[in-house]
C-alpha cells in the first residue's frame, strides 16, 4: 500500500489505514488480525512514538518565532471548530460529551499529513506554508491541553467551570514543573552522554527519558501521550537534537505506520456504510470550516487575503490527533464508539483531497488578490503595515513578559519544593512540624528573593528605568500570599503569616547578596540548556522582513550551474529580484556578502523575495543543473603497475612535464629505482630507463594512454 499510494502521488497515510482496514478483524473473509486488545496495545505504542517525535519538532524557542499571525489562526481555527463543532453536535442528537469531543476532534490539522504533502510538491519555502507550520505548532499545544481538559471531563461526566479552571491550573504546575525540571536535568545528562557514549546509546537514552516520562504522566493520571510530547520538547532543546532527530527518524516511521495500520485495523466498514451521509456532511463541514475560520484568522493578523487563502486551503483537514482524542473519548466511554469510525473515515477523505487543495491554493490566492475591488486591497494593506507597526511597537515592552516568566518559573520552583517536603513528611509532620517547614522554606530562599528582587536585574542588564510603581507593589504581595498558601500545608493559616513575614524579613535581610548569588547560579544552568545551539541566521533577520516578503533559506547543489561563479557573475539579483541577506559556510557567516564573493557548493543562502522570485531562483542552486554523467565513482579507479619502459615519451622528462595529470587524469604516486622506492615522488622528480611506476587513475585513461603508446 506504501509503493502504490507513492505512485498515484496520495498521503502514504491513506495507504497505511486502508491496509489496516484489509488485515483487521472487520474483514471475515481474510481474518489475518483477530486479536483487538493487541491491535489497541500496537496503537498506544504508536501514539506515545508518534506524540515523541513530534515533540522533536516543537520547542519554545520555535514557538516564540511563528509570530503573531500563527497564534491568531490557530485561535481562530480552534476556536471556531469547539463552538461549531457543538453545536453540530447537539444538532444531531449527541450528547454534551460527545459534541465537545467532536469539537475537539475537528479542530486540530494533522502535523504529519500537512508537511509530507508540502515536502513532496517541493512547497516548503514559500510563505504561506511558513505561517501553516507555526499555526501547526500553536495547534499541537492547543491539542495538548484538550487532551488534558477531555480527560478531566470524561472522567467527572459534568461540565463545569469551576472544575475545569482546577483542573488546567493543576495541569500549568505539574507539567510547568516537568519542564523545569527537565530542563535543567535532561540536557547536561545528554550532552554528558554524547561526550561519552556512542550513537546507539544516545538512542536509549532518549527513549528511556520518553517512557520514564510517559509513566510519570500515566502515575499522575494525565494521558501517556502527553508525557511523550512534553519530553520530546524538552530534548527538542538540547545541543544533540539533530543526532535525536536523526536517531528517532526510522523509529518515527515505523511507529506511525503502526499507529495508521492500528487505526485501520479498528476500522468496521459495516459501520462506516451505515453513517455515509453523516461522513459526508462532516466531512463537508471540516473543509468549509477550516478554510474559512483560517483564512479568517490570517487576515485578522494582518496576511494578504491571497495568502490567507492558502494558508486555510493547506489546513483544510484533520488527522493524527483527532485519532488520538477519539480513542481517548472511546477508552474513557465518553463518546458512543461508532464515533470513533466515523471520524477516521473523515479524515480520510480530508486527507485524500488535501494535495488537491494546497495544489490549487497557489494559483487561487493569487486570483483572488488580482479580483479584488482596488479601494477593498488597499483597505487591507493599510491594516496589514499598522499591525507590523504595533508589533514593532510591542517589541519594547518584551521584558514585562521576561519578569512574568521569571517570577512563574520561581513560583513553581517554590511550590515543588513545598509540595515534596509535605509528600515525603507524611505522618512525621506532627512530631517534627516546624522543622519539616523550615527546611522547604530554606531550599525555597533563592527562588524567593527572585520574585521579590528579580525583576530589577532584568531592568538594569536592559538599561530600563520602570516609572510605573504598581508591579513593584503588586509583585512582593503576590509572592506573599503564594508563600502564606504553601505554608498552610504545614500550620493553621492563623499562624502563618506573621511567621513568613518575620522569618522572610529576618532571612532575606542577612543573606540578601548569598541569595542572589544562588539563584543566579540556578538560572545560569537552566538558561544553558536553551543556549547550546546557534541561532538560525534566518531568524535572526526574519524581523527585518516586509510583511509581503520574507526571508528562505536555500542550500547550493553541488552540481548546481552556479558553483565557483561569484554573485555577480550568477545575477541573480538582476534576473530574479531576490536579496541575498547572508550565506552560511560551515562555522562561517558571511552577512551581506559583497558581488565577488563565490557561491561553493554546500551553502548555505538566506535570501529576502517573493515566493515567484526564490522559486526561479531555487531552481538554479538547489537542483544539479551541471551534466551529472561523467562523475567517476570509487570503482572506476585503480592502483597499475608498470614500467616506464612502456610509455617511452615520458623517458627524461619530469613527473610535471609528462602532462598525466592534465591530459590523462593520471598521477604517479610511486617510482621504484634500482631496488629502492620512492613514495609520493616530488613532480620534479625525472623519470629514468628501467624504472618502475605505480599509476593511479580512471581505468579506462590509463588504457586510452597505454593505446596511444602502442
Amino acid at each position: 500500500m506504501s509503493f502504490l499510494f507513492r505512485k498515484i502521488k496520495q498521503p502514504v497515510v491513506l495507504g497505511y489505514i486502508l491496509a489496516g482496514m484489509i488485515v483487521g478483524p472487520h474483514t471475515p473473509d481474510v481474518l489475518l488480525v483477530t486479536d483487538v486488545p493487541s491491535i489497541q496495545t500496537l496503537a498506544e505504542l504508536g501514539v506515545i512514538f508518534l506524540m515523541f517525535t513530534l515533540g522533536l519538532e516543537f520547542s519554545f524557542r520555535k514557538l516564540a518565532q511563528v509570530g503573531f499571525s500563527a497564534v491568531i489562526t490557530a485561535t481562530s481555527e480552534v476556536a471556531f471548530f469547539l463552538f461549531a463543532g457543538y453545536g453540530v453536535g447537539i444538532l444531531l442528537g449527541w450528547t454534551q460529551t460527545e459534541s465537545i469531543f467532536l469539537g475537539a476532534m475537528l479542530s486540530i490539522s494533522s502535523t504529519t499529513i500537512i508537511i509530507k504533502a508540502l515536502d513532496e510538491m517541493n512547497l516548503k519555502k514559500h510563505r504561506f506554508a511558513q505561517l501553516i507550520f507555526g499555526v501547526l505548532i500553536v495547534e499541537d499545544l492547543y491539542a495538548i491541553l484538550m487532551l488534558v481538559g477531555l480527560s478531566t471531563l470524561a472522567q467527572e461526566q459534568t461540565f463545569s467551570i469551576v472544575s475545569l479552571s482546577f483542573s488546567a491550573l493543576k495541569l500549568l504546575f505539574v507539567v510547568g514543573s516537568w519542564f523545569i525540571t527537565g530542563f535543567f536535568i535532561v540536557p547536561k545528562m545528554i550532552k554528558y552522554a554524547g561526550k561519552v557514549s556512542n550513537p546507539e546509546m544516545i538512542t536509549i537514552i532518549s527513549i528511556g527519558f520518553c517512557l520514564a516520562l510517559v509513566v510519570l504522566a500515566n502515575s499522575f493520571g494525565y494521558s501517556p501521550a502527553l508525557g511523550a510530547f512534553i519530553m520530546g520538547s524538552i530534548l527538542a532543546e538540547t545541543s544533540l537534537i539533530h543526532e535525536i532527530e536523526e536517531r528517532m527518524e526510522p523509529l518515527k516511521d515505523m511507529f506511525g505506520a503502526i499507529f495508521f495500520v492500528s487505526i485501520g485495523m479498528l476500522i468496521d466498514p459495516k459501520v462506516i456504510s451505515e453513517h455515509i451521509g453523516l461522513i459526508a456532511f462532516l466531512s463537508l463541514f471540516t473543509i468549509i470550516g477550516k478554510i474559512l475560520s483560517t483564512s479568517f484568522g490570517a487576515v485578522v493578523s494582518g496576511q494578504t487575503p491571497g495568502r490567507s487563502l492558502q494558508v486555510g486551503l493547506g489546513l483544510a483537514q484533520i488527522g493524527e490527533f483527532s485519532f488520538i482524542i477519539g480513542g481517548l473519548g472511546v477508552a474513557l466511554n465518553a463518546i458512543n464508539k461508532d464515533i470513533y469510525p466515523v471520524i477516521v473515515a473523515v479524515s480520510l477523505v480530508t486527507t485524500f483531497t488535501t494535495p488537491f487543495f494546497i495544489r490549487a491554493s497557489i494559483p487561487l490566492g493569487h486570483s483572488l488578490e488580482k479580483k479584488l475591488p482596488g479601494k477593498f486591497k488597499i483597505l487591507l494593506d493599510r491594516y496589514g503595515l499598522w499591525i507590523e507597526h504595533n508589533k514593532t511597537q510591542l517589541r519594547r515592552f518584551e521584558y514585562k513578559g521576561q519578569i512574568i516568566i521569571r517570577w512563574l518559573i520561581s513560583g513553581m520552583m517554590m511550590t515543588l519544593i513545598f509540595l515534596l517536603s509535605r509528600h515525603f513528611a507524611g505522618q512525621k509532620l506532627n512530631d517534627f512540624g516546624i522543622l519539616v517547614f523550615f527546611i522547604p522554606l530554606l531550599l525555597s530562599l533563592p527562588f524567593i528573593w527572585s520574585m521579590l528582587f528579580g525583576h530589577k536585574r532584568i531592568l538594569a542588564r536592559l538599561n530600563i528605568v520602570e516609572t510605573n510603581r504598581l508591579p513593584v507593589i503588586i509583585s512582593p504581595l503576590l509572592t506573599v500570599c503564594w508563600l502564606v498558601g504553601l505554608s498552610a500545608l504545614f500550620f493553621p493559616l492563623r499562624y502563618v503569616l506573621p511567621v513568613c513575614v518575620v522569618f522572610l524579613t529576618f532571612f532575606i535581610g542577612l543573606t540578601y547578596k548569598r541569595l542572589e548569588t544562588s539563584y543566579h547560579w540556578f538560572e545560569k544552568n537552566f538558561m544553558d540548556s536553551f543556549a547550546q545551539k546557534k541561532p538560525d541566521e534566518s531568524e535572526i533577520f526574519r524581523h527585518l522582513a516586509p510583511w509581503n516578503i520574507h526571508l528562505v533559506n536555500i542550500r547550493v547543489h553541488a552540481n548546481s550551474q552556479h558553483v565557483q561563479n561569484t554573485l555577480i557573475e550568477a545575477q541573480l539579483r538582476s534576473r530574479f529580484g531576490v536579496n541575498i541577506v547572508a550565506i552560511r559556510r560551515g562555522l562561517v557567516n558571511i552577512v551581506a556578502p559583497g558581488p565577488h564573493d563565490t557561491i561553493l557548493p554546500g551553502d548555505e543562502m538566506i535570501l529576502l523575495g517573493t515566493d515567484e522570485q526564490i522559486d526561479g531562483v531555487r531552481k538554479e542552486l538547489e537542483k544539479p543543473t551541471l551534466e551529472t554523467g561523467s562523475v567517476q565513482t570509487i570503482g572506476d579507479y585503480e592502483l597499475r603497475y608498470l614500467s616506464v619502459n612502456e610509455i617511452p615519451k615520458l623517458l627524461g622528462k619530469t613527473i610535471r612535464e609528462s602532462g598525466l595529470r592534465e591530459n590523462f587524469r593520471t598521477m604517479i604516486v610511486g617510482i621504484e629505482r634500482q631496488g629502492s622506492r620512492i613514495m609520493n615522488p616530488d613532480t620534479d622528480s625525472a623519470l629514468e630507463e628501467d624504472d618502475k611506476i605505480w599509476l593511479v587513475g580512471v581505468r579506462k585513461d590509463i588504457e586510452r594512454l597505454l593505446k596511444l603508446e602502442a
